[in-house]
């Protein structure tokens, strides 16, 4: 074979290579990926640490304060990870791994999520028809605080979320995309996550009949 040749054939190859590790790399969640590489710029602006919100902005989201977590419980292999968040709202840090005694669905989102935009109006309607027998929290992910109210606001979301300013939720959560969604039953056991956007309200129910024991009416 002449030199030009096995030029050729080794180029070809290396194309190979390249197209096989391409693969690899491409299996996605369902739902938003995000990697822990993506620039801000394609992120939304990333907050600064302890950066805060206007407070008329907090006051027009009119959130739920932020849920007492007990500080006692001891964490759980199936249960959340123990970290304390700050709240988005008003109201005191919450434990993740303390939240116990109500069923409770803990919701992974960000605004510049374009999948977490469209469930949260599922989530925020089955926070009124639950009449407290489900808590639902929220989990605002490396968000600008401003534009996180901002959309809660105009999406008609009341219920409480915490911040997750510097992604401290992913390892132990095992997220590789937003949003992910987590049913925790009573007890603090986390009984069924959701990988990707919830798409109706009759899948949400019927999540929450069958991972939390709960039946919320239509």
């Amino acid at each position: 074979m002449t030199s030009i040749g096995v030029r050729a054939v080794l180029a070809a190859l290396a194309g190979v290579v390249v197209l096989g590790l391409t693969a690899c790399g491409s299996v996605a969640d369902a739902g938003t990926r995000v990697s822990p590489t993506t620039s801000t710029s394609a992120q939304g602006s990333v907050p600064p640490a302890g950066s805060q919100a206007p407070a008329d902005l907090v006051a027009a989201a009119d959130l739920a304060d932020c849920p007492a977590s007990d500080p006692t419980a001891a964490a759980r292999d199936d249960g959340l990870p123990d970290l304390t968040l700050p709240c988005l709202g008003a109201g005191s840090a919450v434990r993740l791994a303390g939240l116990r005694g109500t069923p409770t669905i803990v919701n992974a989102w960000a605004a510049w999520c374009g999948d977490c935009r469209s469930e949260l109006g599922l989530f925020a309607d089955l926070a009124g028809a639950a009449h407290g027998s489900v808590r639902l929290v929220g989990i605002d992910v490396q968000d600008d605080p401003a534009s996180a109210l901002s959309l809660l606001r105009d999406a008609g979301v009341h219920y409480a979320s915490v911040r997750d300013d510097e992604r401290r939720t992913q390892v132990p959560l095992r997220w590789t995309g937003l949003p992910a969604t987590y049913f925790v039953d009573a007890a603090g056991v986390v009984t069924f996550v959701q990988r990707g956007a919830i798409r109706s309200a009759d899948q949400l129910r019927a999540l929450v009949h069958d991972h939390l024991g709960v039946t919320v009416a239509p």
